[in-house]
């Protein structure tokens, strides 16, 4: 199996076909209903919502949480992995993704050494402890000590399956498509016409991902594919497509769907990947004589090449669709 990064490749592929594909059953950490079934995308709102989900006693908010203290008692600890569940920052299966709780800490301008303390305490947790709301708890508080001060503002909070399967289904109702078109897209088919063209450009907006005015939202883009590759390399040369796309007088539609699906498809991925191992491959030869500094971060894991060669065209799209529910492993 490819590592879960490469579920991110052909980002229209993985989000439209694995959606509809498999069961949104899969999915090992669904997230709680809210009450009013309204989308809750701050700290404070998740903070809020568990509270009254979990029964905890409404006085503690004021007494610590709103304090921004976090005890190491059960109520406390079932909390923060609510909140995690509730803002996708937390899966029990695979754990913290990073991308998503950074957005939600702001580190000290001054404070030079808050990567290395964050890295260093997530380093020590135990494997050991598999107690789902106990390891949700350790994680957070690694980013809670270490990281930053907390921000309240709204921050972007990934999209399920099943919130892009009614994305999808809501831009074929829009545009009034044979749903038909869908299962060709499920299949990985996206052909350069003025219907596909609006639908990738509606999912785009629809999942907040694209805007006409800047298109692709790459720091979105990023926290929904959850580290495709070195995040400094994949966010150049995302950038430099985008820019090459856009220099064209093009339709709304057009300049959507050459900016998401061709920047972002597989084989573009694999070219950022490839790029990020020759630059790994050339940091390592230039810096052996180099004694490496202490509690340095390692570098960002690169996801590996498939073999796809060896898989026939239906084994390699569920080697895709597989990998893209939620990096969930199998």
């Amino acid at each position: 199996m490819c590592s879960n990064r490469s579920a991110f490749g052909l980002l229209l592929l993985a989000w439209l076909a694995s959606v509809t594909i498999l069961s949104v059953e899969a999915y090992s950490t669904p997230p709680p209903t809210t009450s009013n079934c309204t989308a809750i995308s701050t700290f404070d709102a998740a903070l809020q919502e568990c509270v009254i989900q979990l029964g905890i006693a409404p006085e503690r908010l004021d007494q610590e949480y709103n304090l921004l203290l976090y005890p190491a008692d059960r109520d406390t600890m079932c909390l923060v992995r609510c909140i995690g569940v509730l803002l996708r920052f937390w899966n029990d299966t695979t754990g913290l993704r990073e991308a998503t709780i950074r957005q939600y800490y702001e580190p000290a301008p001054e404070d030079q050494d808050y990567q290395n303390r964050t890295r260093s305490c997530l380093a020590a947790l135990e494997p050991s402890v598999t107690d789902v709301c106990e390891r949700a708890h350790r994680s957070f508080l690694c980013y809670h000590q270490h990281y930053g001060y907390l921000r309240r503002t709204d921050r972007y909070v990934p999209k399920t399956p099943l919130e892009m399967k009614q994305i999808q289904q809501d831009c074929v109702d829009v545009y009034g498509l044979d749903p038909a078109r869908l299962n060709h897209y499920q299949d990985g088919q996206f052909p350069d016409d003025p219907e596909t063209q609006c639908f990738v450009r509606c999912v785009g907006l629809r999942a907040g991902l694209y805007t006409d005015r800047d298109g692709p939202n790459i720091d979105r883009m990023y926290i929904q594919c959850e580290s495709c590759a070195d995040e400094t390399l994949f966010r150049a040369k995302a950038g430099e497509c985008i820019a090459a796309q856009r220099r064209h007088k093009l339709s709304k539609c057009t300049a959507a769907y050459r900016t998401l699906y061709h920047c972002f498809r597989d084989d573009q991925l694999d070219l950022y990947a490839s790029l990020t191992t020759a630059a790994a491959a050339v940091t390592t030869t230039t810096t052996t004589k180099k004694s490496t500094p202490p509690n340095a971060i390692p570098a960002l894991s690169v996801r590996k090449p498939c073999d796809r060669a060896k898989l026939s065209p239906d084994a390699w799209q569920l080697e895709i669709i597989l990998e893209g529910l939620y990096n969930r492993k199998h």
